[in-house]
């Protein structure tokens, strides 16, 4: 097992981030099945990679952890909180499943949930918000079960395919938050 683990969970860990890791990124932001999901319009190289998340950990706002399967410690993603608010006791969350041969086993899940406690019960947080694809229905069906709440519109604010898309808005506060039963 790592020394970095920061959360454990049934079958992943998040822990930090490790300069290796940035090679599954490229792999995964290049590949046009994930780069679909994430609405990546631009190729990226591994350095580039690096420099963005290092970047964003040194930013002082955010606190950006890798999603590794639990057993053999292989990254599979990122997440992460941005914009944390420490007079609102806000934060934007973020999630990418960058391994495609991990979806649709709950993993995306139970990464979600893990940040979700870790950042009401541990960063004091009052309300979480993320932005999400209006088509996702099956992010927007997870962010629902766990407590989040559609607050608004984003119309056509990504152009992907030819139009434009809109995106979700959803909020979830504190005492909305479903905790899941282990």
């Amino acid at each position: 097992m790592n020394d970095n683990i920061f959360l454990l969970g049934k079958n992943i860990t998040l822990r930090t981030f490790n300069p290796d890791d940035a090679l599954l990124f490229c792999s995964g932001e290049n590949d046009p099945d994930v780069r679909e999901t994430l609405f990546l319009a631009y190729p990226a190289n591994v350095d580039q990679i690096r420099d963005r998340i290092v970047s964003q950990i040194n930013s002082g706002n955010a606190v950006v952890l890798t999603i590794a399967d639990k057993y053999s410690d292989k990254a599979i993603g990122q997440t992460a909180f941005f914009r944390i608010d420490p007079i609102s006791h806000s934060a934007i969350f973020y999630i990418a499943l960058l391994d495609k041969s991990k979806w649709s086993q709950g993993l995306g899940t139970e990464a979600t949930q893990l940040m979700i406690k870790y950042g009401f019960d541990t960063l004091n947080l009052h309300r979480i918000q993320l932005h999400v694809f209006a088509d996702n229905h099956a992010a927007i069906h997870i962010y629902k079960k766990i407590g989040f709440k559609k607050e608004g519109i984003l119309r056509e604010a990504m152009y992907h395919h030819g139009k434009y898309c809109d995106f979700l808005v959803m909020g979830c506060l504190k005492n909305e938050w479903i905790q899941p039963s282990i």
